[in-house]
């Protein structure tokens, strides 16, 4: 299996969460960054039909719409993560993830999880809550200040909307094929994205507000990044399965989020540098998970 690919992918997924958290702190609404980084998988995905092979199967048709349905519930939770907490916050928390695909990988799917995987992800939970810390501001202390409990909720129901995708692409991929099963998903994201958008209906003017000028280069871009990225991991599950391992490499979008808050700004990693070390501890332990994964395939 090509772990560089989700590797890369976890790489991008900082890159364009970074652009869509630029973009909320320029006034863009929530719900039109969710709206923008859904359709952007939907047009990433569509030419996989030319490309690959499907055939007719009713149970893959409904796994595809099924998944579809998880993952757009699941980009609304994450974008509201992001645009309430900083990226090294949010984004780290993602990697919990890991923890529910290989739970219900064990539940549903007859695959055997190996003793490393099971370590891994269990490093990967430790990772998780040190990038997760933020300190008292204005004090020496390293004691944390108050659970951010908003953040923190909607980032982990995002982990397990998004679990459930990849353990339902895991499944049904193969018997549509990833040719047909991937459009399908991505296409079922873009048709209920206008949901979001039920008391803007009125006017397309009312629904442009929710994208002011100065953010909007920001929001596109990240909104491409992120749609390219999410493609490739569904792509990689579809086509080689093991989405546990899939997902232990690219909790490492935990690790390039905070590098890119600590070196650019905008969050607690770059105002206070006690946070931004125990974030990188946590970062440390998720490479040993990492390393883990590819020791155990």
């Amino acid at each position: 299996m090509p772990l560089a690919l989700p590797l890369f992918a976890s790489f991008l997924y900082a890159i364009g969460s970074w652009g869509l958290k630029s973009g909320l702190r320029l006034g863009a609404n929530p719900r039109i960054v969710a709206a923008l980084s859904n359709l952007s998988m939907a047009g990433w995905s569509a030419p996989l039909i030319f490309f690959f092979p499907g055939q007719p199967h009713t149970a893959g048709f409904l796994g595809a719409i099924l998944a579809g349905g998880a993952l757009f519930l699941g980009r609304l939770c994450a974008i509201q993560a992001l645009a309430h907490g900083d990226l090294s916050h949010a984004t780290p928390l993602l990697g919990t993830k890991t923890i529910f695909v290989a739970l219900l990988t064990f539940l549903f799917l007859d695959e055997p999880i190996s003793h490393s995987l099971i370590a891994a992800a269990a490093l990967t939970s430790v990772a998780v809550f040190l990038l997760s810390i933020t300190l008292t501001p204005n004090s020496k202390s390293w004691w944390p200040r108050n659970f951010d409990r908003v953040t923190t909720g909607w980032a982990l129901l995002a982990a397990l909307l998004f679990a459930v995708t990849d353990i339902t692409v895991q499944k049904f991929a193969r018997l549509l094929g990833v040719g047909w099963f991937q459009p399908v998903m991505f296409s079922t994201l873009a048709l209920l994205t206008p949901l979001l958008f039920l008391s803007k209906i009125r006017s397309l003017r009312s629904i442009l507000n929710l994208l002011p000028l100065p953010s909007r280069t920001s929001v596109l871009t990240g909104s491409g990044v992120i749609g390219f990225q999410t493609s490739l991991v569904i792509l990689v599950i579809g086509l080689f399965g093991h989405a546990t391992a899939t997902n232990v490499v690219y909790a490492a979008r935990g690790l390039w989020a905070i590098l890119l808050e600590g070196a650019l700004g905008g969050g607690s990693a770059y105002h206070d540098k006690r946070v931004l070390a125990v974030r990188l501890a946590g970062a440390g332990l998720l490479l040993g998970a990492v390393a883990l994964a590819v020791g155990s395939l």
